[in-house]
This record gives structure tokens, C-alpha cells and sequence, in this order.
């Protein structure tokens, strides 16, 4: 009988292991239409994904306390207004932080670009967010051409931007 107990809780654990950390638990994937929302910035200034047709979007959820987070948000403040010039925007999104550990976060860093926060998580829950940093590459048509999770090297975001230009 506590072999059989043990066994189960075993099972309980990997399974929500399993659950949590993998990869595989985004709701959204290559290939899906991104789900449309809409967020505020720092100023109240308003942005819905469907008034971004026609634009790639570089959608980054990140935190502050996540250190691949900080590193991606250094690269992309080098290169959003190149990027923005040649039609691609990028959405940085904060998962449910306080408004205060925000300013700070933008203030410490001297990031020069618009920064979001994701009240209650809703946007991030429909995205299936459950690792940090994730970002969404969404092409000028509204579809999310690749999900990628975890840190990435300079090199690597800029050919994540390279990809959302649009075609002209």
C-alpha cells in the first residue's frame, strides 16, 4: 500500500514538473493566429496587436527580476529604432509587476523604448506563458511565425528582427 502511495506521488510530481517547466505548454505556436489585446505603456498610451497589421511585432514578456530578460531588453534598446524604421515593433511586456518595479526597472536601465505591463496576466495566460523570457515573432499578417523561450544571444535577436520586416 505505501509503495503504491509512493508511486502515485511520484507520478503527481513529474507530472507537474513535466507541466511547468516544459516548453511544449505555450498556447500558442508557429503556424497560430496571435490572439489580439490590447495594453497599456508607462504614459497610458494604448496599443492593440490588431492595429499592428501590416507591422512585425517582437512581442517580449519578460520581468525584472529574470536575468535573460535584462540581457534581451539591452540588445533590443540597441536596435528598436532601426527596426521600427524598416516596420517592425517591439512590444515588450511585463507579466503582472507593479507599476513602481517597472519605472524602476526602465529607469535603472535607461531602456528608451516602450515598456507594457500585463495586469493580471491575462495576455501572457492566453499566450500560455510559463517560462521567462518568451517571445512571440508575429509577421505582418497577424500570425505567429515562432515561439521562442529562454535567453538568447544578440546575434540571435537580431535575426529574430531580421525576420519580422515586412515584405515590401
Amino acid at each position: 500500500m505505501r509503495s503504491a502511495i509512493l508511486l502515485v506521488m511520484v507520478a503527481a510530481i513529474a507530472y507537474t514538473f513535466y507541466n511547468h517547466f516544459s516548453e511544449e505548454r505555450g498556447l500558442v505556436d508557429a503556424g497560430d493566429e496571435a490572439p489580439n489585446f490590447v495594453l497599456e505603456d508607462m504614459d497610458g498610451e494604448r496599443v492593440e496587436l490588431s492595429e499592428l497589421r501590416g507591422q512585425g511585432v517582437y512581442l517580449n514578456f519578460w520581468a525584472t527580476y529574470c536575468t535573460y530578460c535584462r540581457q534581451k531588453m539591452e540588445y533590443l534598446k540597441d536596435y528598436h529604432e532601426e527596426y521600427a524604421e524598416k516596420g517592425v515593433r517591439i512590444l515588450s511586456v511585463n507579466v503582472d509587476e507593479t507599476t513602481l518595479q517597472v519605472e524602476r526597472h526602465q529607469q535603472r536601465y535607461d531602456i528608451n523604448y516602450n515598456l507594457y505591463i500585463d495586469r493580471n496576466m491575462l495576455v501572457s495566460n492566453a499566450y500560455g506563458v510559463g517560462v521567462l523570457p518568451s517571445v512571440f515573432l508575429i509577421n505582418e499578417n497577424g500570425s505567429v511565425i515562432e515561439r521562442q523561450i529562454g535567453g538568447k544571444t544578440e546575434e540571435q535577436v537580431v535575426a529574430a528582427l531580421d525576420e519580422l520586416v515586412p515584405e515590401s
